[in-house]
């Protein structure tokens, strides 16, 4: 009696062990991972994981981030001002700060004159950004269209009327009725490679490492599915613990 029952918990013993080592080479990799993107987003500040963004395409791709096809572009000589999304670029160099609408661009001397929204944007040649001029500044509120009149001043059709910039930009008045002199900033073409350039540049500015991280973390980047994996996975590691403490109480008897 006493032999059957010292066998009977052996079995028990050893079969609970074979589950637990199961239960530990299942859960494993999953461990692993939430252990190592754990640890990562304890850092993300150190690393400037919330600033940095991921390049790599096909994990973009994976995402499904895609950048827009259709591009509004006003071309000055041989630059161009365009608006991507949220992102304005003279050429290649994106503009700090995020914009919703461009009414339009001329060159005035070496001063790029940008239109956005309710408001003119100064830059350089290089695309630094000077002056941001806004409505306390005088700047036309319903912005159209822009443009430069026979001696060279700013012009901005308004919701109603016409203005007209002195030379520092810093007094606005009415202009005359329309004249055919006003040359308006008008839209084109990008030319096929910039146009890639940028679109190439969007999509490495739209996923920022932190978000991977959580989405790996998580197991929101294997689809639907993944976060019942890690919970899963959670699960066995949870009775790992037990049956482990379960195992070592039972072997000191």
């Amino acid at each position: 009696m006493s032999r059957r029952h010292h066998r009977k918990q052996r079995f028990k013993l050893r079969s609970l062990y074979v589950w637990h080592r199961y239960m530990g080479l299942s859960a494993a990799l999953v461990a692993v991972l939430v252990a190592i993107t754990g640890i990562l987003l304890n850092h993300t500040e150190d690393f400037d994981f919330d600033s940095r963004h991921v390049q790599a395409d096909w994990i973009l791709d994976w995402y499904g981030i895609e950048p827009p096809e259709d591009l509004l572009s006003f071309p000055l000589a041989d630059r161009h001002v365009t608006l991507m999304g949220e992102h304005l670029y003279l050429d290649r160099k994106e503009i700090e700060g995020e914009y919703r609408d461009l009414v339009g661009a001329v060159l005035m001397g070496d001063i790029f004159v940008v239109a956005v929204s309710n408001s003119i944007l100064l830059l350089t040649p290089r695309g630094e950004l000077i002056e941001r001029l806004r409505g306390e500044d005088g700047v036309p509120a319903g912005m159209k269209r822009i443009g430069t009149d026979a001696q060279g001043a700013l012009v901005v059709e308004g919701s109603h009327v016409l203005y007209r910039a002195d030379s520092d930009f810093l007094r606005w008045q009415h202009a005359d009725s329309p004249s055919p002199a006003i040359r308006w900033a008008r839209p084109g073409a990008l030319e096929p490679q910039l146009k890639l350039s940028l679109q190439n540049h969007f999509r490495g500015e739209v996923l920022p490492i932190e978000r991977l991280i959580l989405d790996l973390h998580s197991g929101r980047f294997f689809g639907r599915l993944g976060p019942w994996v890690v919970d899963a996975a959670a699960v066995l590691i949870t009775l790992l613990a037990l049956s482990g403490t379960w195992i070592w109480l039972k072997r000191r008897r």
